[in-house]
């Protein structure tokens, strides 16, 4: 009869390969994610069968930790610069409290072992939240240009405006307002 599977242990592959994805990139070893996580590498595949599994399973559970930071309730009677705005706070708040899973996510990101189907998964997540952005973006930018704003410049802004914050804590409030701004004031252009 087999042993039931740990929870325990499996949420330690997942912060080793964290960790190791954070460091190394995707090229992270099993048996160095095996190590960190203190059990050996046959039981690292007792859990994921193969290593893009255990990377496709990380990205998930990054995405969907991000997506409940993100669909928190939102200001519904406010304008759209506020609510905008509110994306913006929790964009930038969960990426300085979750600095490891940012840099992994990252990576994960342009990774061709993340499959189609755990990017739609994850992209399903944030249907609220990205109606609050292209209804906040409508009117202030070509529908065309809609998805460029929010999947790449958007999260790229916020990235930069996470690492300054990291790097500049005194000036948090400084670095996150002017942010904001180029963001907000640009995508009228």
């Amino acid at each position: 009869m087999a042993r039931p599977l740990s929870e325990e242990k499996r949420q330690a592959l997942l912060v080793a390969a964290a960790d190791l994805v954070a460091m190394l990139g995707v090229g992270a070893s099993t048996a160095k994610i095996a190590q960190a996580a203190g059990v050996s590498e046959g039981t690292l595949f007792t859990y994921f069968a193969t290593k893009d599994d255990l990377l496709n399973q990380l990205f998930v559970e990054i995405e969907t930790n991000l997506a409940e930071a993100m669909l928190a309730p939102y200001p519904k009677d406010s304008g759209a610069r506020k609510r905008f705005r509110t994306v913006w706070d929790r964009l930038i708040d969960w990426g300085l409290a979750n600095p490891t899973r940012r840099k992994v996510l990252r990576q994960l990101k342009l990774s061709d072992r993340i499959s189609a189907a755990s990017r739609h998964h994850c992209e399903a997540m944030y249907r609220e939240a990205r109606e609050i952005v292209e209804q906040s973006l409508s009117g202030r930018v070509d529908p065309k240009r809609a998805s460029f704003y929010i999947d790449t410049v958007l999260f790229g802004l916020a990235d930069i405006v996470t690492e300054a914050v990291a790097a500049n804590p005194k000036d948090r409030e400084s670095i996150r307002e002017a942010g904001f701004d180029l963001f907000w004031k640009g995508s009228a252009a």
